[in-house]
């Protein structure tokens, strides 16, 4: 490349990482010899720091939809948003409901321009600010290590998405990306896992500035060997899922959980005790209680200040636009405060009082009737009931199930930290994007080893208590019940549905379990259930599951289609099947 342009390349550097108002100088065309980067070390670093950006980073990118509103987990309030295409069936190779293709190769193509072009930079015999000449071949190195990561983070995105995809290990000419072609599946995971595994020996356990070439105040954030052994634990749970391993491949159940096991064992991590002071929320949005990058994430992306999450989801009548709404769907799947599912006759659970004793994290993640909602500088009880201000029928984009969202929200209350405010004066709450947290790490070693082995240690048991109980969940006895290989795998299933709800996991894990092959589970996915509360005369509360959409699938959306205008460009590019 005989000129990189500065706006893509260079223009949007990450400031937890840089903090360099005249990082760049470049020429009044916009444009920088290749010469001129790889000679600045702090621009040649930028090449790298920029592919960061590409991360998926926003909960609402879709025409500010979030992809929990494609499947069971919620219902999105406005009917012309394109998120319905999902679940109408109207999406299309030419309308690309969410089009990470361009955004993850885009980040392929820095990593690999970095990776090819290390051997340019310019390394200064006297110490600069960027460090002594020491320091910068160690950070070379540790960002070589960053770079496979990353790509290899970018390839996971993609292949969930579409299946096989081109694997791009250099920078290319239009020619040479005409001619591309899709590899398998198989070997798009395998390309993965070889890139995390350089990823892992590469990069540190943790940023500390006794390190020479590692600074914690700056460094924090980015990837380390334990964020690129857990994203192949990742990889690696898709990989061994019945939509990439149609024949059941046994031993790829082994190197998923034993990977995962290595992350729990010996990382550094560990669960955080939540309550009404520290709640699901304040694992995103820090507190007094919780701070950032806490100890339960293990890759996020960096903080920024803004209200976007809670003005798009507070209901309206308190100054929001209730976009993401619930179903009744999901809160069915969350259980007992002892453990217990409610379909379980042994269980409590009281369909005339629904929310009673019901699992914690079930306040933590939906808005109900009754719940006291802080917000914008307002503090009132949520009312979904016929006349209620959040009621269905008190504005054409109220919610139709009867919820609204908590988890994500930053609220007052009992709170340690003030709400979010956007009304008449503005109050940011400072938020991540956390992409890979501990909870899913024990899940995959909980499906690994039930899947492998046909039963559960009691380390697994374990595992999984600890995760319910730091919530406030009081199991029976201390423990969870025996269970056979099929109920283990029904419960793993639903706990990573509860836990992991609105974080981007329910969508793909319907797809890579092939959940829609089963008759009951395409039933429960498609009719997508509300609830509603009435009042008597008497101001008794009664409640009614109601039905709100019935949903369309077609097996050819296990993967999406490749967008058109990638396969009129390409010569060798194939659609994917039915599309």
């Amino acid at each position: 490349m005989k000129n990189i342009k500065i706006l893509i390349l260079l223009g949007m550097f990450l400031p937890i990482f840089t903090a360099c108002d005249d990082y760049l100088d470049p020429d009044k065309d916009g444009t920088m010899g290749e010469e001129d980067v790889w000679s600045n070390t702090r621009r040649a670093f930028g090449i790298l720091n920029n592919a960061y950006t590409n991360l998926i980073g926003d909960y609402n990118r879709i025409e500010d939809a979030m992809l929990a509103s494609a499947c069971d987990e919620a219902v999105h309030a406005d009917p012309s948003n394109i998120i319905r295409g999902f679940n109408d069936g109207t999406w299309s190779k030419y309308d690309i409901i969410e089009n990470v293709w361009d955004n993850c190769f885009e980040g392929i193509r820095k990593s690999n321009l970095f990776l090819e072009s290390t051997d340019k930079i310019n390394i200064p015999k006297q110490p600069t600010n960027t460090g002594t000449d020491e320091t910068i071949i160690l950070t070379i190195e540790r960002m070589k290590g960053e770079a496979r990561f990353l790509r290899a983070y970018f390839y996971f995105e993609l292949v969930r998405r579409y299946g096989g995809v081109p694997i791009i290990n250099k920078t290319l000419t239009t020619e040479e990306s005409r001619l591309l072609e899709r590899q398998s599946a198989d070997s798009c995971f395998r390309f993965i896992f070889n890139d995390c595994d350089s990823a892992i020996v590469r990069l540190p356990d943790a940023y500390s500035g006794s390190t020479p070439g590692f600074d914690e105040g700056r460094d924090i954030g980015r990837a380390t060997s334990w964020s690129a052994k857990a994203l192949k634990a990742r990889a690696q749970i898709y990989y061994v899922s019945p939509l990439f391993n149609p024949e059941n491949e046994k031993s790829r159940w082994q190197e998923a959980y034993l990977t995962a096991e290595d992350i729990i064992k010996n990382g550094p991590f560990g669960l955080l005790t939540l309550s009404a002071n520290a709640n699901m929320t304040n694992l995103f949005i820090p507190n007094a209680a919780i701070g950032m990058y806490h100890r339960e994430i293990i890759f996020s992306t960096s903080y920024s200040a803004n209200v976007t999450n809670e003005r798009l989801n507070a209901p309206i009548s308190y100054g929001g636009k209730g976009l993401t709404c619930p179903t009744h769907n999901l809160v069915k799947a969350f259980g007992m405060r002892n453990g217990r599912s409610i379909s379980e006759g042994n269980s409590g659970y009281d369909p005339e009082n629904p929310f009673l004793n019901r699992d914690p994290r079930l306040e933590m993640t939906v808005l109900k009737n009754g719940d006291l909602l802080s917000i914008n500088d307002r503090s009132e009880l949520i009312e979904t009931f016929p006349g209620g201000k959040d009621a269905p029928d008190s504005d054409p984009q109220a919610s139709k199930t009867g919820y609204y969202l908590a988890k994500l929200v930053m609220q007052g209350g009992l709170s340690t930290m003030p709400a979010a405010v956007w009304d008449g004066r503005t109050v940011n709450t400072s938020k991540t994007k956390i992409l890979i947290r501990l909870p899913e790490i024990i899940y995959i070693f909980a499906e690994g080893y039930n899947e492998f082995h046909g039963n559960c240690s009691d380390d697994v048991y374990i595992q999984l208590e600890n995760v319910m109980k730091r919530s406030g969940l009081s199991l029976p006895g201390g423990a969870l019940p025996d269970m056979n290989q099929e109920t283990m795998r029904k419960f793993i299933r639903n706990e990573r549905r509860v836990e992991l709800a609105f974080e981007e996991h329910r969508f793909f894990d319907i797809r890579r379990w092939r959940l829609m092959d089963d008759p009951e589970e395409r039933d429960n996915y498609l009719n997508i259930e509300g609830l509603r509360v009435t009042k008597t005369p008497s101001d008794e509360l009664m409640y009614e599951t109601i039905p709100v959409e019935q949903r369309i699938w077609n097996d050819k959306m296990y993967f999406y289609p490749i967008p058109q205008s990638e396969i009129i460009r390409s010569e060798k590019l194939i659609q994917n099947e039915g599309w």
